[in-house]
């Protein structure tokens, strides 16, 4: 079965006043990273969304094989990002493409192995089918949430394909049908600068430079 990537990284980081995409981890950046894990999970081909500070995630991987795809609506939200993703990877060029797994740069919870979980739960489908499968974490309020990363077949896709504003996968996500792999501490996304000083506290690295916290 072939597998794509999609990483989100179009997102302008207004809450957190710096390119999240771009905070470093082990002398690489998010984004560097996080395509990293798919490509290692397995996945093929893997594409980059960008949208703000292109020009800069695309020179942060520029050294991977991976795809780097603009987002011209990537200020309407999340879900522009999907459905470009999605409409791409629709065409002709990919139709040996049978699910994507959607992944952001922004949860440092996200291993490698995590992937292949998510991987090895949608080809456990029966009758040789691929079912969609789901993250699933603790939510603030203490509820199962389920979402990304998450591996979605390509009977999703035209839902996803139409996709706009700050929606994202999320309905699907929630359906009945839907498998899920437990992500423990996946409730952490690095949206604001007290998100960033949690992370690193619990990275035990030392409290992050001023415009980080």
């Amino acid at each position: 079965m072939t597998i794509a990537g999609v990483l989100l990284a179009a997102g302008g980081s207004r809450r957190l006043g710096t390119p999240k995409q771009l905070l470093q981890q082990h002398g690489s950046s998010l984004v560097e990273l996080a395509a990293r894990q798919l490509l290692d999970a397995g996945c093929a081909p893997v594409l980059v969304i960008v949208g703000a500070h292109a020009v800069d995630i695309r020179a942060a991987v520029s050294l991977l094989p991976v795809i780097c795809i603009d987002n011209e609506h990537w200020e309407r939200g999340m879900g522009t990002s999907i459905a470009t993703a999605i409409s791409t990877l629709s065409m002709p060029t990919w139709g040996h493409v049978h699910s994507a797994v959607i992944a952001s740069c922004d949860m440092p919870a996200v291993s490698v192995a995590h992937l292949r979980a998510l991987t090895a739960t949608a080809q456990s489908a029966p009758h040789h089918g691929v079912r969609r499968v789901a993250s699933a974490y603790h939510g603030p309020a203490g509820d199962l949430v389920q979402g990304i990363p998450a591996l979605l077949p390509r009977a999703d896709w035209p839902a996803l394909a139409a996709l706009d504003g700050d929606q994202g996968a999320r309905l699907l996500l929630r359906q009945a049908d839907t498998a899920t792999v437990f992500l423990r501490d996946g409730d952490l996304d690095l949206d604001t600068p007290a998100d960033v000083h949690r992370w690193r506290a619990a990275e035990g690295h030392s409290p992050p430079p001023s415009n980080d916290t």
